[in-house]
Formats: structure tokens, sequence, C-alpha cells
């Protein structure tokens, strides 16, 4: 996942850390294989 460090805060839930970001400051997602046909785009 591709996104700017300073859009993100990070919350610790139990041994846990997680990172929460909006969805509009989500630049790209990489994924193993996209099927043939398609773009791979979420629109």
């Amino acid at each position: 996942m591709l996104f700017d460090p300073e859009d993100r805060a990070e919350v610790e839930i139990g041994v846990k850390d997680y990172v929460l970001l909006r969805e509009k400051d989500i630049h790209a997602v990489a994924a193993e294989r996209v099927d043939e046909g398609s773009t791979g785009l979420y629109l």
C-alpha cells in the first residue's frame, strides 16, 4: 500500500499495532495478480 506517512495515525490494540488511514489518502494498493481484462483499478 502506498500512502503519505504524514496522513496516518498509529494505534496499539492489545499486542498489535495498526495504521489508520482514510480511503482518500491511499495512493495505490499492490496486488499479486490481476485477472486478464481487468485494469485492477478500484474506483
